[in-house]
């Protein structure tokens, strides 16, 4: 599965601001859910729920939180670009500011570890934390995706 099948230019968030750990995940779930209080703390619960586990920081200021949940019939991911960094509980002590979210079906297995296996694939090519935290609109960054989809 590659990057740009998982992403598109309206699942890109830039200059999100947000303080904490806590809000980011209130952020998340209005992305999904903005009027549904209910499914939003469902959400909220679930990112939680995963952290507890252990955080889904995996370094270099980027996290990976990710979760089943009953909501969704199919795999979502969205790619949020911080304003400022907060504290993810990394094992490297980095703050984070560049967030991939993967939301799974909750009887799928596959889907969420191939999306979580083409994240970790990309983030491991030379130099592309720095160049995502040097792109600043939505576009560029979802061409940046394309780009090493195509590689």
């Amino acid at each position: 599965m590659k990057l740009i099948e998982l992403i598109n230019p309206d699942s890109i968030y830039v200059d999100v601001d947000v303080d904490s750990k806590k809000n980011l995940f209130k952020n998340i779930s209005n992305i999904f859910f903005q009027d549904d209080i209910q499914k939003c703390s469902m959400i909220i619960d679930k990112l939680n729920e995963r952290e507890r586990l252990g955080s889904t920081g995996i370094g270099n200021g980027v996290a990976i939180p990710h979760s089943k949940i009953s909501l969704f019939e199919k795999t979502k991911v969205i790619f949020l670009k911080l304003k400022s960094a907060i504290d993810f509980s990394a094992s490297d002590n980095i703050d984070v500011d560049l967030v991939f979210v993967i939301l799974a079906p909750s009887n799928c297995q596959s889907e969420h570890l191939l999306a979580l296996s083409s994240i970790s694939s990309f983030l491991k090519k030379k130099n592309v934390i720095k160049k995502l935290r040097d792109l600043k609109k939505t576009d560029d960054i979802h061409k940046f995706f394309k780009k090493f989809s195509e590689d």
